[in-house]
């Protein structure tokens, strides 16, 4: 893979193009599952699909792609690599919380895996679309405040002393509004179907 290309790929994304996106994600996607399939463990590995953990790890990369400041291939596998363990610790702190019993779950047989990996092949790419469009329909029903304090925190990384700059605020308010912000976030991530 060429350097220069995939600097030119990275600029593009975070300006929004989609095919750009997409073409970084054939990149980096086979190794990024291979990543996952390594790394996710024999008990995880019975309750999780990696697909499911690539797709997760693919949305949080895609709405904090603006967060990302490297220009290259290996650097933003390492950046994915990092999200993909975070979603992973995740997933083993959820399912070490339930206590479910593994040996009372039944495995697919073979044909049906087969068939259940073929269609979340297919339908990867709408699900995660659809995920970002919900998010983006749950942000524009925020307050403006709100969302602008979201966008000055979690996309431009902005202190709090500079967001309160900018929005005629204390640090310590600035703090407050986010709070309640990234709540009614979820709210309404939530309240959605």
């Amino acid at each position: 893979m060429d350097l220069a290309d995939t600097a030119s790929l990275l600029r593009e994304a975070k300006a929004g193009s989609a095919a750009a996106l997409d073409r970084l994600l054939e990149r980096y996607g086979g190794k990024l599952l291979a990543f996952i399939r390594s790394r996710l463990g024999r008990t995880l590995r019975q309750r999780v699909d990696s697909h499911d953990v690539l797709n997760q790890t693919l949305l949080e990369a895609f709405l904090h792609l603006p967060d990302f400041e490297g220009v290259e291939g290996r650097s933003l596998m390492a950046w994915l690599a990092r999200i993909a363990e975070r979603e992973m610790h995740d997933l083993a702190d959820f399912h070490g919380r339930l206590r479910r019993d593994a040996r009372r779950e039944q495995p697919l047989d073979e044909g049906h895996a087969h068939l259940a990996a073929r269609l979340r092949s297919a339908t990867s790419r709408i699900v995660l679309r659809e995920e970002v469009e919900r998010v983006l329909r749950a942000l524009e029903g925020l307050e403006e405040d709100q969302r602008r304090v979201i966008v000055l925190r979690k996309l431009e990384e902005l202190s709090f002393a500079e967001i309160g700059e900018r929005m005629q605020r204390s640090a310590d308010a600035c703090r407050m509004l986010l709070a309640r912000a990234l709540t009614a976030l979820t709210l309404r991530l939530e309240a959605e179907p």
